[in-house]
């Protein structure tokens, strides 16, 4: 457990809610790879080209949502410069009509709950070759402890919902709000609700751990499980990143490492392994419409992952090695 947190709630929401008509895109664990993030972006139209400085990163994509899910921090060498670019990608959408929605991911919560535990232990050797305090990033100072300590947990974006590790435990939008800003402001963000085993940004999906879609087996399918987790908060799909990893499912079908993969309609599982600290690949972006859901290579190569009329049991886009 870590500290309380007095949080503005309004400012800063647990769960972001957004509707909109324009395209929606997500991008998974990017685990401090500035050079691979700067790249998927530009090849998917929606920044300027590549940013010399991140600071510099101008939005190109007029109104559409991106989604980051988590886990900007670890695993690669620019942190740092990961975050600079995506504070300044939220500037430039909104100033042109669009959004960029930063999620927190586990690795941003364990480290804003312990800034000298395992995880976070790169960012802080980042964070120190900067003469930047990691115990002032993780008491929300300057403008990196500003927007961590900020980052909301989960997001709505029209009927898709996003988060980190993808479980909500079934409930509403209304009661997962609720019970993560009680977690929050009774232990801080070591909170169970964000950190434990089967938390919205912890959850697993292999080998590794508790396999959250499997929770109610056999007495309910893992499709009935995601249509009832879906039905509550009111939305018709879940995106997560935080599993790049091969995942098992109960009937015998297999995401493997690196792809970008969706099950039933219902499962969009986006983490890659982008950062050269994982290198599965080398990135890819999810890009939503009404008419389809598609993944994104830098090289631009695209490959339909789903779409509403056909609407294919298993969708995957092999792994961009470009």
């Amino acid at each position: 457990m870590g500290f309380a947190v007095d949080r503005d709630w309004v400012r800063n929401p647990a769960i972001v809610q957004q509707d909109t008509g324009a395209e929606i895109f997500a991008i998974g664990d990017v685990h401090s790879d500035y050079i691979r993030l700067t790249r998927a972006l530009n090849a998917a139209g929606l920044t300027e080209g590549i940013p010399r400085k991140p600071e510099g990163a101008q939005w190109r994509a007029g109104g559409a949502v991106l989604v980051i899910t988590g886990d900007m921090i670890d695993k690669g060498p620019r942190a740092i410069d990961v975050l600079r670019l995506l504070r300044a990608l939220q500037v430039s959408a909104l100033a042109k009509g669009g959004r960029v929605i930063v999620l927190a991911g586990n690795h941003e919560a364990e480290f804003l709950a312990d800034p000298a535990a395992p995880k976070g232990k790169e960012f802080a050797s980042q964070l120190a070759a900067k003469g930047i305090r990691s115990s002032d990033v993780a008491s929300c100072k300057g403008d990196i402890g500003e927007l961590l300590c900020s980052l909301p947990f989960g997001a709505r974006v029209n009927d898709w919902f996003f988060s980190h590790a993808g479980n909500t435990g079934g409930r509403s939008l209304a009661q997962l709000t609720a019970d993560l800003q009680k977690g929050v402001m009774k232990d801080g963000f070591g909170t169970r609700e964000l950190i434990g085993d089967n938390s919205v940004l912890e959850a697993r999906l292999n080998e590794k751990g508790t396999v959250w879609i499997d929770a109610d087996i056999p007495d309910r399918s893992e499709k009935q499980l995601l249509i009832a987790y879906t039905a509550a908060l009111g939305v018709r799909h879940i995106v997560e990143g935080h599993v790049p990893s091969r995942v098992k499912f109960a009937d015998g079908s297999a995401r493997e490492p690196g792809e970008m993969f969706q099950f039933l309609g219902l499962l969009f599982l986006i983490d890659t392994g982008m950062s050269e600290g994982v290198d599965y690949s080398r990135g890819a972006v999810l890009n939503i419409t009404s008419k389809s859901a598609t993944a994104i290579c830098p090289d631009g190569t695209r490959t339909l992952l789903w779409d509403p009329i056909y609407k294919q049991r298993i969708g995957r886009a092999a792994p961009c090695r470009n």
